[in-house]
């Protein structure tokens, strides 16, 4: 007899979009799981919404743990991602879900009182779910989680999340017979230690037990063979094989739950997953637009290997960046609904001082990059980055800059732009002046209170050997004049990726002597790629940092370089 399938132009059919592994992910239920998917693989919307849904149908009441690396990319990222995940799947909010507020009456309760709502969720079951970053982890003090889940683990460190794990407890007696109690779900695509990203998702690899999983896949396809015969015996009305086929469908539904019992399922996949969906155009695009290394792992999430060439900032460490530099008063007091986008300004930074002149360092181009930040004390900050590409220019940039600093309370900005944008100033036509008038007034000719201060237009060449000798002075600290570099890796993204992938080149001339120079092929990428790929935005960070008072700091070196801008 052949196996019936259930049409999806029956009317008592919901049919949503899945790829296979999107599937595959709900037929195996593990109690945890953890999946390394390429780009474009829906695993937000497609992997942990519904996912999540499953655990709270299994454990209705549960708190869960909603971890990410900060909690601005929670609210501006994860979240309204789980949020358009939910909706795919039936869940509407003010329905099915509230969100920051006290659940209505109508709604299940959680296994303990909340004592707050703030930053959480709570469903129609009673499910719970707090958010907890790592740069805000008191957020979860004190709360017990019976499942824990993560997004883009490869910004969060094991160190940090493995606290949460203690708190995987509580409500043993309610849910210690949901296959979820106590598991986790990890998500995140292919970890780049070569960035800096954390790799330790795939230590999981080895607690899966594949003979395991090949059973609770087996029965989970018999699960869905019954689940039809259920569905067309109901459609026909006949009793005795409703209650027939729902007791077999009881016999092994207790046989897949029985051996998804402390199971694991690891699973890489490429973009290729989702294929049918993307198409093949997407697949062509990213070939012409990634080199292969990078192809190899966004794409077909191949493990990277460590790089060989030289770097032009070789002491680059994770020490000069700090992951702690969002202030959360505003957005905790901010009644936008999660579902729309909140627009951070310079109230979100812990470390800046309002009531100090912003300084910065741009570099104009085909790409246009502002790095921003503040001397203060001991410490040279870097805290904001601001870029255009294309047709956006000057105006945009600065329209940038004028609204993330609008509130800050002394309107001066210390300006190093590169010394290619003071050409044709006897012309008024230098990109020096144009950014100038650009922030001091905006695109209607109003005054914005704003005033710009050009500090190097008589400062003379800045050659690679200065830029590379003052960045390495920095970097390893060996310099006790210089102050200490801190970068925020939170709102740096392009920066900390042009830093990282800076080559170094070599040159020897006639005459055996060395050059050194910062490749600058990079520059003719495509617009796409330019703002993470560049060396642009690094340029930026040159002019900020090398200052006069800065350079005299590290003379008497006894080797000298030219730069030779573009040399492949």
């Amino acid at each position: 007899m052949a196996k019936r399938t259930i049409s999806a132009e029956n009317e008592q059919v919901s049919v949503a979009f899945m790829n296979w592994l999107q599937q595959l992910v709900l037929m195996v239920g593990p109690k945890n799981a953890a999946i390394i998917a390429a780009r474009a693989m829906g695993k937000t919307t497609g992997i942990l919404a519904p996912r999540i849904q499953d655990i709270s149908y299994d454990m209705p009441g549960c708190y869960m743990a909603i971890s990410g690396d900060t909690f601005m990319n929670l609210r501006k990222n994860v979240v309204p991602s789980l949020m358009d995940g939910w909706k795919i799947h039936g869940w509407h909010e003010d329905h099915h879900y509230v969100v920051n507020k006290r659940p209505p009456k109508t709604f299940g309760r959680p296994y303990k009182s909340p004592i707050e709502y703030k930053h959480s969720i709570t469903d129609f079951l009673g499910t719970h779910y707090k958010m907890i970053s790592q740069d805000r982890p008191s957020g979860g003090a004190g709360d017990s989680y019976q499942h824990i889940v993560a997004d883009e683990t490869k910004y969060q460190a094991k160190k940090k999340i493995s606290k949460l794990t203690p708190a995987k407890r509580g409500g043993e007696l309610k849910f210690r017979k949901s296959v979820y109690y106590g598991g986790v779900t990890f998500t995140t695509d292919m970890p780049n230690v070569n960035h800096g990203e954390h790799d330790w998702i795939l230590e999981m690899e080895k607690n899966m037990d594949k003979e395991q999983i090949k059973r609770i896949i087996y029965a989970a396809f018999i699960l869905n063979e019954i689940r039809a015969e259920v569905f067309h015996a109901e459609q026909e009305g006949n009793r005795s094989k409703i209650e027939k086929a729902k007791r077999k469908y009881k016999r092994w539904e207790d046989r897949w739950i029985a051996q998804r019992k402390n199971s694991t399922f690891f699973y890489v996949a490429s973009s290729l997953v989702n294929l049918d969906f993307l198409g093949f155009e997407y697949l062509l695009e990213q070939f012409e637009e990634l080199d292969f290394s990078e192809l190899c792992s966004a794409i077909f999430s191949i493990q990277p290997k460590l790089e060989k060439s030289k770097m032009f900032y070789p002491a680059l460490s994770e020490r000069i960046f700090y992951r702690d530099g969002w202030y959360y008063g505003k957005l905790d007091n901010d009644s936008t609904d999660w579902s729309e986008e909140y627009k951070e300004s310079s109230l979100d930074l812990k470390y800046v001082m309002h009531r100090e002149p912003i300084q910065a360092g741009m570099d104009t181009g085909g790409m246009c990059s502002l790095v921003t930040g503040q001397e203060q004390g001991n410490k040279l900050r870097v805290l904001k980055e601001f870029y255009t590409v294309g047709t956006d220019f000057l105006p945009e940039l600065a329209k940038q800059f004028r609204d993330f600093y609008r509130n800050h309370k002394e309107k001066h900005l210390e300006l190093w732009p590169d010394r290619a944008a003071f050409a044709y100033k006897k012309q008024g036509e230098d990109h020096a002046s144009k950014f100038k008038k650009a922030i001091e007034y905006d695109e209607f000719g109003n005054s914005t209170d704003w005033t710009v201060t050009i500090m190097n237009e008589e400062q003379g060449t800045i050659y690679h050997w200065q830029e590379y000798e003052l960045a390495l002075a920095f970097m390893t600290r060996s310099n006790p004049d210089l102050p200490e570099l801190l970068i925020d890796a939170n709102t740096c993204k392009c920066l900390k990726s042009s830093m990282e992938l800076a080559e170094k080149l070599i040159r020897t001339s006639k005459d055996g002597s060395k050059t050194i120079h910062k490749n600058k092929s990079s520059e003719k990428l495509s617009e796409k790629e330019l703002p993470m790929k560049s060396t642009n935005m690094s340029d930026a960070f040159k002019y900020f940092i090398c200052r006069p008072k800065f350079l005299e700091k590290t003379g008497g070196n006894t080797v000298r370089f030219t730069g030779l801008p573009g040399v492949r």
